[in-house]
């Protein structure tokens, strides 16, 4: 959850209908909604949206019309990089609120003049709408310009009253809009018709992102599209678009135009017409099969769709059209934004992540040049883990210099990330101090932007020098105990020892998670004797990583073979498992109920066995403990 998107989200737009100040009712549920007398919540979560969107509300009815609709679009900031797998994310609430801002935005429309700059494709599909349609004769000037210049393109492009409309629109109430566009094409163009002609598709789907996203890899809607090619996150999950906790490939421009092309491949191949294939990229397959069922015919003109997907493909053939010749429509020549530039840097193995704020100050450049070159990134560090390396884009000549003197910044040998479920009366800086981290890697790996607001059931993701973290030295080794510090919670002291809440609890024979400074707490039973699977030590291997791959801690390595220190040597025979347990390494595509499945087991009893949540995302190469 990222409140940056706020700003962020002051730019882009979505559409939405409602004016009054009363008590919200959302499909006849009552929303409470903060008073707009309260100060906005310095936080990213459906609180600030419910705030905003009174506030929205009310600054309409004062006339405020600038002040509602940039409430509007911080709300729909929030509600777009929301985690719909966060525990703490009410997604009936999120999807009521989202539908509210929606009829607020579309009742906001007729008071705006010309529509923002850099508005988002919902709001001009609703505006296209208001749009008058005049039966014009076939010899129209319009008309004959369209066949002219749709004659240049590779996609088919139709001389008819709706394309017309849509120019008309562009030329207008948009104009500021696809003004905008015409100058980011630069950025974007050649990067993506590339891609296209490599995939064997025309080179005018470039103007599909353009009217989907604005060329924002950042853009958003309201119902959660991301990225240039608007991918929905089934959609581009079936597409092989990755989103975990770090990533969002559906922000990946390179990545997201090699899936949409293929998608579009596709549905091109079901339907056999570039109007319906686009149709459906819009409204989704089903619809169109539908409606073609209902019409029984074919003709895109004629079926009955959506309100949206009507006016979808006549806005992509008529910004198609434009850019042909936009001094012919009136648009004055500009410079267009710098072609999009960077070199690859694959990051070493034996770094744990990059922190984007450090590598940026050592570059020499603004950190947002980073998060710009790589907008697939969720967080303020690359993807900590080395299976497979992060490629990280950086400006041209600037590779060499991040690989020769990032490597002088302090990374943790053998790391790994713990997820640590913040309990009530956490504090961030608590957490660190059990972790043995700063707040700032925290903060850093979870984009938190306002330390002192975390929630109960709150997901963390913290990198630590692992398998055990530093303060776990405290405990006693032979007694096998640790004694509660006042800042602890039963849960960190649990991940900081690998283990599990349930035997924490199990062990010290507690009914409940309370405990109080002083205590003594058994933290490590004592390990079953070494009958399990061996392994032998190969050079460069550290026990550190072995604990790693074999998912066990290193107390244990050292406990089942005798090792009073954690030095190995090549050719040395360790034991690896206490034999009640197998590994198994997860690939691409798994999940816990995936493996569990191919084991016979259940979910709860992996995520149990391995101390992890139920809602953990797996990535490849990562080891786990299969129970026998």
């Amino acid at each position: 959850m990222r409140l940056c998107c706020c700003v962020i989200a002051l730019l882009l737009m979505a559409c939405a209908h409602g004016k009054s100040t009363g008590p919200m009712v959302f499909d006849d549920e009552t929303v409470a909604v903060a008073s707009v007398a309260e100060p906005p919540p310095d936080t990213a979560d459906l609180l600030a949206v419910r705030w905003l969107l009174r506030f929205a509300i009310e600054s309409h009815a004062l006339g405020q019309t600038q002040r509602a609709q940039e409430s509007l679009n911080a709300a729909f900031g929030i509600l777009a990089d929301l985690d719909e797998h966060d525990a703490l994310v009410d997604t009936a609430q999120a999807a009521a609120l989202g539908s509210a801002i929606e009829r607020t935005y579309r009742d906001l429309l007729p008071h705006l003049e010309h529509l923002p700059a850099d508005s988002r494709l919902n709001l001009l599909l609703e505006g296209l709408f208001e749009e008058k349609i005049e039966h014009l004769p076939a010899t129209a000037e319009p008309l004959l310009l369209i066949q002219h210049l749709g004659s240049r393109s590779d996609m088919p492009i139709d001389a008819n009253d709706r394309v017309v409309a849509s120019l008309h629109f562009f030329q207008t109430r948009a104009r500021k809009t696809f003004a905008i566009w015409l100058q980011r094409a630069g950025r974007y163009r050649t990067l993506i018709t590339d891609i296209l002609q490599r995939e064997g598709m025309p080179s005018d789907l470039f103007y599909l992102a353009v009217i989907e996203s604005g060329l924002n890899p950042r853009a958003y809607s309201r119902s959660r599209a991301v990225g240039l090619w608007q991918f929905m996150g089934r959609t581009g999950h079936m597409m092989g678009l990755k989103r975990t906790h770090w990533v969002d490939e559906r922000r990946d421009p390179i990545k997201a135009t090699i899936a949409a092309a293929r998608y579009l491949k596709d549905l091109l191949a079901e339907f056999g017409d570039w109007r319906l294939a686009l149709a459906a990229y819009n409204a989704g397959p089903g619809r169109v099969r539908r409606a073609i069922a209902r019409a029984d015919t074919n003709d895109y003109w004629q079926l009955d769709l959506p309100r949206e997907t009507k006016n979808y493909v006549p806005l992509f053939m008529a910004a198609t059209v434009i850019a042909k010749d936009p001094q012919l429509f009136g648009f004055e020549p500009q410079a267009e934004d710098p072609a999009f530039a960077y070199e690859e840097v694959v990051l070493p193995k034996d770094w744990l992540y990059v922190d984007l704020a450090a590598a940026a100050k050592l570059l020499g450049i603004a950190r947002q040049v980073l998060h710009d070159l790589n907008p697939e990134l969720r967080q303020d560090i690359t993807p900590p883990g080395r299976c497979p390396p992060y490629v990280l884009k950086v400006p041209p000549g600037k590779g060499q210099i991040l690989l020769s003197q990032y490597a002088s910044l302090p990374v943790s040998p053998g790391a790994t990330i713990h997820q640590y479920q913040v309990q009530r009366g956490d504090t961030i800086s608590g957490i660190a101090q059990t972790f043995g981290v700063s707040t700032r890697v925290i903060a850093a790996a979870n984009s938190l932007r306002n330390l002192n607001l975390i929630q109960p059931r709150q997901m963390l993701y913290i990198p630590t020098s692992a398998p055990i973290v530093q303060n776990a030295k405290q405990m006693d080794r032979s007694q096998q105990t640790y004694t509660v510090r006042s800042k602890d919670s039963l849960s960190t002291i649990a991940s900081m020892h690998g283990i599990s809440l349930r035997d924490l609890m199990q062990w010290n024979g507690l009914k409940t998670t309370l405990i109080k400074p002083g205590q003594e707490l058994v933290v490590r039973q004592k390990p079953s004797p070494p009958n399990g699977e061996t392994y032998t030590v190969q050079p460069g291997d550290t026990l550190w990583e072995l604990a790693r791959r074999f998912a066990v801690s290193v107390d244990d390595l050292q406990a089942w073979n005798g090792l009073e220190k954690a030095r190995i040597k090549p050719g040395q025979q360790l034991t690896v498992t206490n034999g009640q347990a197998q590994v198994y390494t997860v690939v691409s595509g798994d999940t816990l109920h995936s493996i569990a499945r191919k084991f016979g087991l259940t979910p709860s009893d992996i995520a149990r066995q391995n101390n992890i949540s139920l809602s953990e995302t797996l990535l490849a190469g990562t080891t786990l403990q299969i129970p026998k």
